[in-house]
This record gives structure tokens, sequence and C-alpha cells, in this order.
């Protein structure tokens, strides 16, 4: 899972990519990367830039006096495919006879070992583990192969990709809009009236890339989603559209990014994150019938559940974990042991709140069950008379390949689905509860199931995912 934003045809372009990189920064925290062009050169010198940490530590006012230009692109990496480390952030690059090409990109590509094959072949080196590096060389490798058109170099890789891919491909005077035809992650951008372009994984990044911008005439901007069956290409000051050629007609959202990963004011395949969540807490309750003096969700992803549950049941919402907001996501911490230090910095349970009460605790999901038999046991020690433990999202009992850290060590595939078992493995007590949401009650709460993507619940996956190879 990563994070891209960026936008076209504008004055200030690398200062507006950071603002809307900061809005995603939830979206990946190891690594930050941008890249901009005034049509003729890009900056900054030695381009692209690509610097470990957090965005308000690597985009500083000195480096951003070194980016200019009309055209920008960002990236924030948390490390799916290849390790923490320079050669895999983004952007990526390759190089042709028209000139060097930047890729940024969020999803993961199944079939990166055979395309990294074909493209050895054919003399590409590879200074990555990282499918973004993959995907730009393949493009590189259709145009030097192909009509020299990068609309047809690009239609031609897309029909080359299995997988999950949201991405921005930058050249000298122009970039390209692309999506894979499942359209498996959120990529929105908008249009304003003077033709200026602005992109990003997510509509919360655009709200503020977009805030006053004079090109609106002070109307609120119209967001729209990245077509899987399109290639947008800003050149030009415009916006072309070029079809390309479809695959699978279904579409196949991650509905783990509505449950997790998007920030609740996003609005992601058409749904706003905020309102998905509480239909979540609605269901739980037809499900599960919770009983207990307090309702506490576990912050951030999970409040709207809380919220939602507390507000059908009558039970009083108390928060009773505090989080220490300047600590990242645990959970896309790029190795165990950074996970379980994260989670001890992250939360302190309200000491005073716990003893004696029957609490109805609201999670997002479990993934490993680390987080989680951690939280327990931080509540364990203030001695409450029972846990009942909901959680929003059914049983992961499959991998995700395409773009979540989700491969192994999952709780629930490991004992087998049985939920006695995990309870005792998070360190709930026999007299406590854990309820996970049925499958049946998470399509309850979708317009249109059959276009969302279930697979790390059910193991129906779109695409063939036997040729997975992680570390090709």
């Amino acid at each position: 899972m990563c994070g891209i934003a960026g936008c076209y045809n504008t004055r200030h372009a690398p200062n507006i990519t950071q603002l809307g990189l900061h809005q995603l920064q939830h979206r990946g925290q190891e690594w930050v990367g941008m890249i901009s062009s005034d049509g003729n050169h890009f900056f900054p010198e030695r381009a692209p830039l690509r610097r470990e940490g957090l965005v308000m530590h690597v985009l500083t006012p000195e480096v951003m006096r070194t980016m200019t230009g009309h055209m920008a692109i960002g990236h924030l990496r948390y490390s799916t495919q290849g390790a923490s480390e320079l050669n895999n952030a983004q952007p990526h690059e390759a190089q042709t006879d028209a000139g060097p090409v930047f890729f940024c990109s969020n999803g993961d590509i199944v079939n990166c070992g055979e395309l990294r094959s074909l493209l050895r072949a054919d003399g590409f080196t590879f200074y990555s583990d990282n499918d973004g590096e993959v995907i730009v060389k393949l493009i590189a490798y259709c145009y030097q192969h192909g009509e020299r058109s990068w609309i047809a170099a690009i239609r031609r890789a897309k029909v080359m990709l299995n997988g999950s891919y949201s991405g921005v491909l930058m050249i000298r005077d122009r970039m390209f809009l692309i999506r894979d035809h499942l359209e498996n992650r959120p990529f929105s951008y908008t249009v304003a009236k003077d033709g200026a372009v602005f992109f990003a994984s997510e509509t919360s990044a655009l709200d503020i890339m977009t805030a006053d911008y004079e090109g609106f005439n002070g109307h609120e901007y119209e967001p729209r989603e990245v077509p899987g069956n399109v290639i947008i290409e800003l050149a030009e000051g415009k916006v072309l559209e070029h079809p390309t050629i479809q695959g699978s007609p279904r579409r196949a959202h991650c509905v783990f990014e509505p449950i997790y990963f998007s920030r609740p004011d996003s609005t992601v395949f058409g749904i706003q994150a905020k309102l998905f969540r509480r239909k979540l807490g609605e269901a739980l309750v037809r499900e599960a019938h919770p009983e207990g003096d307090i309702v506490s969700p576990v912050p951030d992803s999970s409040v709207e559940a809380g919220l939602a549950l507390s507000r059908v049941t009558g039970i009083p919402l108390e928060h009773i974990l505090y989080r220490h907001h300047y600590t990242g996501r645990t959970f896309i911490a790029p190795s165990q042991k950074l996970r379980d230090y994260g989670v001890k910095l992250k939360f302190n349970p309200d000491r005073r709140a716990i003893p004696g009460k029957r609490i109805v605790l609201v999670d997002d999901s479990i993934v490993r069950g680390t987080t989680m038999r951690k939280l327990i046991g931080m509540l364990k020690r203030y001695r409450p008379a029972q846990i009942t433990l909901l959680i929003t999202c059914p049983l992961i009992m499959h991998a995700c390949y395409y773009g979540i850290d989700m491969k192994g060590g999952l709780i629930a595939a490991a004992l087998q689905g049985d939920v006695e078992a995990i309870k005792t493995k998070i360190g709930l007590d026999p007299h406590d509860r854990l309820y996970f949401l049925s499958l049946d009650g998470l399509k309850s709460c979708l317009d249109n199931p059959s276009d969302w993507c279930m697979a790390c619940l059910d193991g129906l996956y779109p695409t063939d995912v036997s040729g997975f190879q992680a570390h090709a």
C-alpha cells in the first residue's frame, strides 16, 4: 500500500503536491519521493528525489526550493514487494531514446517475476525488488519495440500486467494516469476551470490540494475516478482520454481500503469511508447483539463503527484507549519487532475508566493478532468485568497479492478460522466474547458486492495468482 499525489498545469506544482502527500501519510511512512518538470527539465537537478522518512522531515523548505515547474508527482512508500531501502523507493526511472521516464505506483503486480525475466533478457537492469520498476521498464520496453507512441506502449503494457496498480507516468512534457482494469486501488483526479489537474490516491488529499485554488472560482471541486479502461494523458494544457484494450469486464475494488486504510473523510470507489464504517457498526449490532456498560472504539479507524454501534444499542460511547498521534500506523511498519514496539508507544489505556466495566471494544480487523494481544493485555491489567470484542472485518483467511502486507502470519488462517482459539490466542478469558462480522454482513453494507475484491476473506481472487513471486 502506497500513496500518490501530483498535479499538472499549475504554478507551484511541487508545493501543491507536497500538501497532498501530507494528507496521505497514513498510506506510507517509510520513504518519500518526488519529481517535477517545467516541460524542459526535471527537478531536482539529480532527479528523482527519494529519501527515507516522513513528509514533514523530508520535504523541508530547503528541499522544496530545489523543485519547480508546472507538473509534479510524489510518492509515499509502504513496503509490500521489496525491502524498505532506497532502491525500492519511488519514483522509479527507465531510460529510452526519447529521454528518461519516471513512474509512481500503488498496488502489487502478480506476474512480476515473469516480466522481470523478459525485460532482463532484453538488456534491462534492475536495481530494486519493487514492481513499480518492472512497470516503468515494461512500458519503456513496449515503447522501444512498438509503434513509438507512449499511448500504444502503455496499452500494450496494460495487457501484459496481472494484478493491481494505480500509477502516473511522467516524461519531460506530459503525464499519463493509469489504473488496472479491476480498479483495485483508489485513484481520483479533478480538473479546474483553468485547466489545472490534481490527482491523488484519496480524495482527502484532493481536499487540501484544491482548497482556495482560484481555478475553481469558489466552487467545490468534483472528484472523478481514473477509469481502468482509459489512459488519461495530461499534455499541452489538455486532458485527453484514450481507451485501452479491456480485459475482464468486472471490477474488484479492495474492500480493505474503506474498512481500514482510507482516511474516514475520503471517498474511495464512490463511497465515503466514514459512512461505510458506520454501516459496519450497525451490521455488527444486528449480528452480535452486544451488551455492556460502555462502547469503546480502538482509534482511529474504528471510531465511526463504534459511534454507530453506540447510537443503535444505546450503550454509552467512552474512549478508554487514547492514541499518541505522533506515532505512525503499526500495521504498516516494515517488521514485526517495530509493530510490537509501536503498539506500546501508540496506545495508552484510561486506567480509571476500566475497572469493573463490561467493555464493548470495537476494532476494524485482526490480521496477525499481535497488536490486539497487546491491547487486550493492557486492558486486562486494570481488571474489566468483561470484554466483548467486535471486529468489523470478517476473518482474514487468505493472503493478499494486490498491495496489502497480508501474505503470512495470518492468525485466522493459522487457527483455521476457530474463533474460540483466536480468542484464547489474543488473551481474552472464557467469559469474554469475540465476534467477527460475517461475510454476508459485510456484503449487506455494499450496494454492489460483486464489484469488490474480498479475496483475503473468501479466497476468490479476481486474477490468477498461481505464479506470484514476492522477490523474483
